[in-house]
């Protein structure tokens, strides 16, 4: 057997979920194991098993082997990759209802500036809205909601019914495995510098929602441990960046989140957007990462078509409800 392909399954599907039947040595038996697909190194395949531990498999071993469907994405999934994304993009200013997150940062980024509801608030939810807009209220911000599917269908039920507009847009959470990025890294143009801090010519390159950044940026940029500031730099100009930040899952899932991604209009369509995931990945796989996440709204398909490309598929998705304007 051939130690770049067993069966039904070969070295790039890898960030696959896949079943593998093997021989155990010296036990004149076999058994199987079922998880992602590593890493496929020296003739060894390397399965992670949904609990987490990982599996070390011959390929001279491998009896048969396949691809499988994805293991269906679960509330309790949503809840720990939500609650990954809120350590990895943290606002200035918190506070609880319960299990709903208040967050504050100046009115820099909708994530930042909203409530994030991620278990019961322990009371009614027409005290628990009226908690939230009172807080948000008093720091001047318009209360705003980040609501995950499937797990805030009653907050969405209770807006529509209070009258706060339906939600504008979609947000795909789309996931890949850190090793699948890594092993993409090209050495055709320029490497990635990572940095613990954004210089000058990083924060002039990355205009969120198109506009210069307002002077809260930094700081919510800088508030998360560890982060990283990926740049690329072709002719001594800045022509792609993107944020990287590590946290840890409550279901102990080390997760990689991918933001402020940006490649200059005349550096596009030259490869730097699979460069740059694949430096940032290598950064986070070192920082114990073993998945990526990115956040895309609907509208943008050209996006998340790139990152269909490089492995992503849909986890789940999330919307914004604010309140509307008070006459």
């Amino acid at each position: 057997m051939l130690s770049d392909r067993v069966d039904r399954i070969t070295p790039s599907d890898i960030g696959r979920r896949v079943v593998v039947r093997y021989r155990l040595p010296d036990r004149g038996r076999a058994t199987d194991v079922l998880g992602r697909l590593e890493t496929w190194e020296h003739g060894t395949l390397f399965v992670r098993r949904a609990d987490g531990g990982t599996v070390a498999v011959r390929a001279a071993d491998v009896v048969a082997a396949k691809v499988v469907p994805p293991r269906p994405v679960i509330r309790r999934d949503v809840r720990a990759l939500e609650a990954a994304a809120a350590g990895g993009w943290q606002a200035l200013e918190t506070a609880h209802v319960g299990g709903w997150l208040l967050r504050a940062a100046g009115g820099f980024t909708r994530r930042a500036n909203s409530c994030l509801p991620l278990a019961s608030p322990g009371v009614p939810l027409a005290e628990a809205v009226a908690s939230v807009e009172r807080w948000y209220d008093l720091r001047g911000l318009v209360p705003t909601f980040q609501v995950p599917t499937p797990i805030g269908m009653d907050l969405d039920e209770y807006l529509d019914a209070a009258g706060w507009p339906a939600a504008a847009e979609d947000v795909l959470v789309m996931v890949a495995p850190v090793e699948a990025l890594a092993a993409g890294r090209q050495t055709d143009v320029s490497e990635v510098a990572v940095a613990h801090v954004p210089d000058a010519a990083w924060l002039g390159a990355y205009h969120y929602r198109g506009q210069n950044l307002p002077a809260v940026a930094l700081p919510v940029l800088m508030n998360a441990d560890p982060v990283g500031f990926a740049s690329v730099d072709q002719h001594g100009r800045r022509v792609a960046v993107a944020r990287g930040a590590v946290s840890d899952a409550p279901d102990g899932r080390r997760w990689l989140g991918v933001t402020a991604v940006e490649v200059a209009p005349h550096a596009r369509r030259q490869g730097l957007g699979r460069l740059m995931m694949a430096g940032i990945a290598v950064w986070g796989r070192q920082r114990g990462a073993t998945d990526v996440y990115v956040q895309v709204a609907e509208p943008n398909t050209e996006g998340m078509a790139v990152y269909e490309r490089l492995g992503f598929t849909e986890h789940h998705r999330y919307h914004y409800r604010r309140r509307p304007p008070r006459s």
